[in-house]
């Protein structure tokens, strides 16, 4: 058996640099500069061709895939292992200690958004292919890294390169785009449109929230002038920007960002100002709304179930606008395989008034934990961390392991080294990636041996 910690070293110095590299191109989706061959913008077409760079200049075979993905291919013939990460980020909010985009290396971590969602696993999996290929441990298998573009808003990317480009599905693969030591589960995810038409008091005006899949940490609320309002606001000590004007006054709520699907984790802003302008001026819509809607798990309004796999519900409102008229606001539903979803929803409408649209419906996923591929990496795993203890597990967040046949999530994050995903100062644990690479050559070894 090769010495993978071994083997690996010879790869962390180019791999950091070639992180932080990466780290510093904004990748975010970006609809005004879509053209041919840049689906889903700029800043994603260039992280994607930073991929297939590396991959021309290390000697794979490069396929852009017309612009959704880039895919780098090693070996000529036998079953496929194959490795799905992401190239896309989410957009910047809340406030960063250094530049979000540096990759400054400080604290012995990589700073930057995207640094362990999901830039640096995919880094990390990029030299572990690199380290197999130069050892020539590539025999009688291909191996297949697939970088995507659009992961964070829905991985229209790879339902493109598995439907319209019509490519092969792999004998066994993984995503490293969640934790260690391996995820055989994720739940059940729905996105709704939810909407209210009517005025809410003296709101004119809302505008929260960057992405339907992170906690709204903040929201710019617009109402008619009130100086009393004003000063019940810093009496209350409501966290939040005040900026009074003439005829109207603006107000920025503030509350903590999170991924979507564990909303537990942040505060919901948009939710503080509801509860705050519903209270104070008696406005029952909103009053309504934040009632039902501030609990994270949905047991505000009777929507909570528990699975005994893949656990709590979760409900996530991340982008919350209005107009004066409308009341707009985005829903990330995920369950288990013991929730009803359309008796969760329609005791959330009830609640609420809201009118409930459904934009996104994804199955849950749920390996058997004795399955050979579960069984393979969970070995893997544990050889190199020597973490013996270690038990597979099930999430809430949606990764490309729903959209790849044969896949499952494994790595990149360790336990109690999350990386701020989806939050401010963002970052990756520069022991992490060095271990990174080792436990995934490891892993893509073991799994082509085992397909052959």
């Amino acid at each position: 058996m090769p010495n993978f910690k071994k083997l690996s070293k010879t790869y962390e110095k180019n791999a950091v640099m070639a992180l932080q590299e990466f780290v510093r191109i904004p990748s975010v989706y970006d609809s005004s500069s879509i053209r041919e061959g840049a689906p889903f913008g700029a800043g994603v077409k260039k992280a994607l061709d930073y991929v297939a760079k590396l991959g021309k200049d290390y000697g794979f075979k490069v396929d852009a895939c017309k612009g959704y993905c880039t895919e780098l291919t090693v070996g000529e013939e036998g079953p496929i292992i194959g490795i799905y990460a992401h190239s896309d980020v989410v957009p910047v909010s809340g406030k960063w200690t250094d530049t979000p985009f540096s990759g400054i290396i400080k604290d012995d971590r990589l700073w930057g958004r995207g640094a362990c969602d999901d830039k640096g696993p995919l880094i990390a999996s990029l030299f572990a292919v690199k380290l197999l290929k130069d050892n020539g441990l590539i025999k009688g298998y291909r191996v297949r890294l697939v970088s995507g573009g659009d992961e964070e808003r829905g991985s229209s990317c790879l339902s493109h390169y598995f439907g319209a480009l019509k490519k092969e599905d792999c004998a066994y693969g993984f995503t490293p785009d969640a934790d260690f030591p391996l995820i055989y589960g994720e739940k059940a995810i729905q996105n709704y449109e939810l909407t209210y038409e009517g005025t809410l008091g003296p709101v004119i005006a809302m505008d929260g929230g960057v992405v339907k899949n992170a906690v709204c940490d903040k929201i710019l609320v617009t109402l008619a002038k009130d100086s009393k309002f004003e000063e019940y606001l810093k009496s209350s000590k409501v966290d939040c920007d005040i900026a009074p004007m003439n005829e109207i006054t603006m107000v920025t709520f503030k509350g903590k960002s999170a991924h979507g699907s564990t909303p537990e984790l942040g505060v919901n802003a948009a939710i503080i100002a509801m509860k705050t302008i519903g209270a104070y001026y008696h406005v029952e819509a909103l009053n309504k709304i934040a009632k039902a809607l501030d609990s994270g798990d949905g047991s505000s309004f009777g929507g909570n179930i528990y699975s005994p796999e893949l656990l709590e519900t979760s409900y996530n409102y991340g982008i919350v606008k209005y107009d004066g008229k409308k009341l707009f606001m985005t829903l990330d539903f995920r369950f288990g395989e013991l929730a009803k979803p359309a008796e969760c929803i329609d005791k959330l409408v009830k609640a609420t008034g809201l009118v409930a649209k459904k934009t996104v419906d994804v199955k849950a996923l749920l390996f058997d934990k004795k399955s050979p591929i579960v069984s393979t990496l969970m070995k893997v795993y544990k050889l190199e961390t020597h973490d013996f203890f270690a038990k597979p597990f099930t999430i809430g967040g949606g990764t490309y392991a729903k959209e790849a046949k044969n896949t499952v999530a494994f790595g990149a994050s360790f336990k109690g080294h999350p990386g701020n995903m989806h939050s401010p100062d963002e970052y990756i644990y520069l022991g992490d990636f060095y271990k990174d690479i080792a436990i995934y050559a490891h892993a893509i070894y073991a799994l082509g041996k085992m397909a052959k």
